[in-house]
Parts: structure tokens; sequence; C-alpha cells
């Protein structure tokens, strides 16, 4: 690995305990301060203006996620392995934000004019005003992920989490105060996304950042190595997304709202083992001592627990917080839960490949798994399969994805013995999160 820019003091690495309980109480403040959020729009604005927002901030993120093209898995990726590129990897991104967002909010303009139907409800400065805030936005996740790579995880988290903060608070006094309105909430993103890139661009500046032109070379191997992580990406959030829309399609949209419930509840366990491949990813890419193995081990009994913990949950809250018309997302969400153990074990074998460079045989292990869904769902959904029929399809494609990444992983490592899991070591790997999240004694 090379070494840092001259003056640039290392980041002295910390336990992946310590970052993982970080990043989780980060993420979870977040969780809870964006459902404060739309609760505080839905009760200002009312279902339309909510709706109207909602679209706005759901655009915004469509169109980073098609155009960001895994650079930010690349930055976290080159960033850890050559330090010494951090400065040349920081102009780069400052180009692509401000290029690739130019030319993202001109496709958002050809949207409107194509299909106006996609932005109902926002008007033409309401959408203007959102294109705006694209660069910064995608300036944002490139940014972040430096941070990363640098193992500085409560920079990493805190920004996200006072951007959070701000836009929260924002939305309560604009709303309540200054009657904001749908242009003014969406103003306040913009300036938040805005922010929160000058915050990153402080934070970074001891790599001495210079606006020069950008390095092509760099940058045509960054693309190369992020296309992979993108095209992964693409196919996992098929798998999830392409059945919701199925279910609409064929099931109607209150079997679509039940399944897009039990999704709800899919995403805010799966935050554990998604933190914990997060933190894992820098360290695999800065060829650390980190045994991946070892994590997938403790992580398999816990993650799994905490799993079988929300089948007695399940329905009780669901009852509670969207009434008995929802009682069926309970067994939908049953039907997922495997599919949910899953893809949580994937993440973490799917960051240790992207650490070592995502070989080929990584991205093609999800191919099956979309193969597969489509496969079960499209014949069974319009021969009168009811959502759980959706659901199993994503539990058994999945399944299969973490069948196949387990074996890339044993050909590697020697074995499947590598994987298998071994209570003792968990109850010492849970020994250590509880010994970070102990408060310090003072005397």
């Amino acid at each position: 690995m090379a070494p840092l820019e001259r003056g640039v003091q290392p980041v002295q690495p910390r336990p992946l305990t310590t970052d993982v309980v970080i990043t989780l109480g980060a993420k979870v403040g977040i969780l809870l301060l964006n459902v404060a959020g739309t609760v505080v729009i839905a009760r200002a604005l009312g279902p339309t203006g909510r709706g109207a927002v909602a679209v706005a901030f759901s655009f915004t993120l469509l169109l980073i996620q098609l155009g960001i093209l895994g650079l930010h898995s690349a930055n976290a990726y080159f960033a850890a392995r050559e330090p010494a590129q951090i400065s040349r990897i920081i102009t780069n991104t400052l180009w692509t934000a401000l290029v690739a967002g130019m030319l993202l909010a001109l496709a958002g303009l050809a949207v409107r004019q194509l299909f106006p139907a996609t932005l109902r409800g926002l008007d033409l400065l309401e959408v203007a005003v959102v294109l705006i805030g694209v660069p910064a936005a995608l300036g944002n996740q490139l940014l972040q992920s430096i941070l990363l790579a640098e193992g500085r995880m409560v920079a990493y988290n805190g920004v996200e989490l006072g951007m959070s903060l701000l836009m929260t608070v924002g939305l309560i006094v604009g709303l309540s105060v200054f009657s904001f309105g749908v242009l003014g909430a969406i103003a306040l993103l913009v300036g938040v996304n805005v922010g929160g890139t000058c915050v990153f661009l402080a934070l970074l500046r001891r790599h001495r950042i210079r606006l020069r032109g950008f390095d092509g070379r760099l940058l045509s191997e960054m693309l190369r190595y992020g296309s992979r992580i993108y095209l992964a990406a693409l196919l996992a959030y098929l798998v999830w997304r392409l059945n919701l829309l199925l279910v609409n399609s064929y099931r109607g949209s209150a079997a679509a709202g039940q399944f897009a419930i039990a999704f709800g509840f899919a995403d805010a366990i799966h935050l554990l083992p998604t933190v914990v491949a997060l933190n894992l990813f820098p360290r695999i890419a800065r060829g650390g001592a980190t045994d991946t193995g070892a994590v997938f081990r403790s992580l398999t009994l816990v993650y799994g627990l905490l799993c079988a913990l929300t089948i007695p949950l399940a329905g009780p809250v669901i009852r509670l917080f969207y009434g008995d018309a929802f009682s069926p997302a309970t067994t939908i969400y049953y039907w997922l839960l495997p599919g949910i153990f899953s893809y949580g074990m994937v993440a973490v074998l799917a960051y240790h490949f992207a650490g070592r460079g995502f070989p080929v045989s990584a991205l093609l292990a999800w191919v099956p798994g979309l193969v597969v869904n489509l496969a079960i769902v499209f014949p069974l959904l319009s021969r009168g399969g009811s959502a759980n029929v959706a659901a199993l399809s994503v539990s058994v494609s999945f399944t299969l994805v973490l069948a196949l990444h387990m074996r890339l992983f044993a050909s590697e490592a020697g074995g499947y013995r590598s994987l298998i899991a071994r209570p003792r070591e968990t109850l010492v790997l849970v020994g250590e999160l509880l010994r970070v999240l102990r408060p310090t004694e003072t005397h």
C-alpha cells in the first residue's frame, strides 16, 4: 500500500466492534429522524403535499442511483488501498459531481418533458430546484466514502446524522412557523446537501485539495471497478423491488401496500449486517488482518437470533401502527424472513469481495438469483398467486445467492469450515460489543 501524501498523518484504526456500534447508533438515529420528518410533512402538508415531497426526494435518489456508477465504492476502495492518491481522488470527485450532476439534471428535465406523469404534483420551479441540488447530493456520497476509506467513522456518521437532524428541525420550524410548503421543503433538502458537501470538504482539507484537471487514467480504473459493484447492486435492487411492482400489477395496490410494509420491516432489521459489512470493507481493502470468516460466523448467530425475535413481534407491531387492514403483511413478512436473513449474510461476503477488487465471479453470482426470482414470481402471480408468492420468490432467490457467495468464499478460504458458526466465538464477540457500550467509569 502506498504511503500518505507528505504531511498527512494516518488515522489510527479502532476495533471493528467499536466502529460497528458507532455506525449502527448513527443509522438508527437517522432512521428515527427520517420517520419524524415524514410525520411532520404529512401533518403539515396533507396527503397531496406529502406525496409531492416524497416524489421530489425519491426522484433525487433515483437520479443518483442511476448516475453514480459505483464510484462511491470505487472511491472507498482506491482511497483505502492507495492513500497517496486521495488528493487526486477528491479532485476527480469534484469534477464528477459537477459534470455528472449537470448531466443527470438535464436527464431529469428530459424525463419531465417526455413523461410528465412521473413527476405529477411538482411544478416546473419545484422540479428545477430538485435538479439544482443533484450535484451536491452526488458529491455528498462520493466525499463521504473517502472518510470510510480512512476509517474516520465518527466524521463519516456524524455529518450524515447532523444533516438528518438539520433537515428534521428545519422542516419542523419551516412548516410550522414559516409555512414553507412543498417548494420550501425541497429547497431545504438542497440547502442541507450543499452544506453537507462543504462540511465533507472541510474534513478532507488535510489532503490539500486543488481544482486541477481530473486524472483520466485513475477515473477509468475506478469506473472499471465501480461498474461491477454497480451491476451487482442493480441486480440485488431488481430482486427486491421488481416483485413489489409485480404484486401491484397482478394483485392490486392494496396487496402492494401490504407487501411494502413487510419490506419496511426488512429494511429496519437489515441495518445490522449492512453496518457490519460497511465497516469490514475498508479493512479488507487496506489489506488488514481482519478475518471475514470470523465476522460471518459470529454474525450468523447474532443476526439469526435477531430475525427469530421479530417473528412474535411482527404481527402486533403491524396492527398497532398500521391497523387491521394491513394484517396480511405479517404473513408476507414471514415468507420474506429467510430472504432477509440470506441477504444480510450476503452483504458481509459481497463487501469482502469488494475489498478484494470484486472479481467477476462475485458479480455473476447475482444473475441466477434474478433468473430464479423471475421464474417463480411471473407464472405463479399470473395464475392467481397471492403476495406471499412474491415473498417466497425473494427468499428462494437470496438463499441461492448466499449459497453461491459461500461457495466462492470457501474456495478462497480452503473450505466451508471457515463459515460454520461457533457459539463460543460469538459469545466473545457479544462480550466485546457490551464492553464498547458500557460507559467509561470516572473517578
